[in-house]
């Protein structure tokens, strides 16, 4: 006879891990854009004084999600191969569920990321990023929604950085 409580499945702790997970980030994610709800659609920036701004971009809703891209803004020319945008990810928000999760994204170490639904450890690698991240940007200064986000950047302001 089999029994299930002796033969755990492998990934089951690793599951509920990245269930966690992407609890934490819709936590820091509404920390970070408490009316994400009510934003429209479209970009918006975070500038905290003496950090590179934060941009929030591509922002659409539908009735239990919201979808967006978030990243920090570099010069058009890039510094020394740097892309335009790093990191820049690709996040899904589920209202419903209070969940936020990674969908795929540029890395900094300059790969592009396609997260595959069924491989756990890319998606805790990914969450986890996102996770840091977010905890980074909020200890910042970072907020959108409020009067600390300014209009979508314009190339000749990107030229500064």
């Amino acid at each position: 006879m089999y029994s299930t409580l002796l033969h755990k499945p492998r990934n089951s702790g690793r599951f509920s891990s990245l269930m966690d997970l992407y609890e934490q980030n819709y936590m820091l994610m509404r920390l970070l854009a408490p009316e994400l709800r009510q934003m429209g659609e479209g970009e918006f920036v975070s500038q905290a004084p003496g950090t590179l701004a934060l941009e929030l971009r591509e922002l659409e809703h539908s009735r239990y999600t919201s979808t967006f891209r978030l990243s920090y803004r570099f010069s058009p020319n890039g510094a020394r191969g740097r892309s335009e945008r790093e990191p820049d990810l690709a996040i899904r928000l589920y209202h419903d569920a209070r969940s936020c999760e990674v969908m795929s994204g540029l890395m900094p170490e300059g790969r592009v990321k396609l997260r595959r639904t069924r491989d756990l450890e890319e998606g805790r690698r990914l969450n986890r990023f996102l996770n840091r991240w977010l905890g980074y940007c909020l200890r910042q200064g970072h907020q959108f929604g409020s009067h600390q986000d300014t209009p979508a950047l314009q190339p000749d302001y990107c030229a500064q950085y």
